[in-house]
């Protein structure tokens, strides 16, 4: 099986005590069957951008430009037409139904729906029932 990682499995490493199931669930993983989304390096960006402090700032800069863009080369999947398309559908069928997804939560489904990825998130009820199969590995 192929796994796309929530951006919350991904900001679990660099945690000062980062969860121990996760952190054993990553290093067990076959490099090659691991994606991210450019989604995510948005968001972890966005983190990094929003640090007071400078220190902690620049570590995890270098960590998002050197480490993850090395760790992730030629898996780090965009938002194609075909995701985007995907995502339409997905979105406009839960509103339909009652259901709010948020923006970059369905872009993620859509994302592991077209490539047939399992999506690794701690956040399952975002998830559920939306097409793909969804592994919480902080349980």
């Amino acid at each position: 099986m192929k796994f796309l990682l929530d951006t919350c499995v991904i900001s679990e490493v660099v945690k000062r005590r980062p969860h121990r199931s996760v952190k054993n669930w990553l290093a067990d993983c076959v490099e090659e069957d691991v994606y991210i989304s450019v989604l995510t390096l948005g968001e972890i960006q966005k983190g990094i951008s929003k640090l007071k402090d400078p220190v902690r700032e620049n570590k995890l800069q270098d960590w998002l430009d050197n480490d993850i863009q090395e760790r992730f080369v030629g898996r780090v999947l965009p938002i194609s037409s075909e995701t985007a398309r995907a995502w339409g559908v997905l979105i406009g069928e839960s509103e339909r139904n009652g259901r709010m997804i948020p923006t970059i939560d369905g872009l993620l489904a859509a994302t592991a729906i077209v490539h047939r990825l399992c999506l690794v998130t701690r956040n399952t009820d975002h998830f559920s029932d939306l097409g793909m199969p969804v592994l919480n590995v902080w349980e």
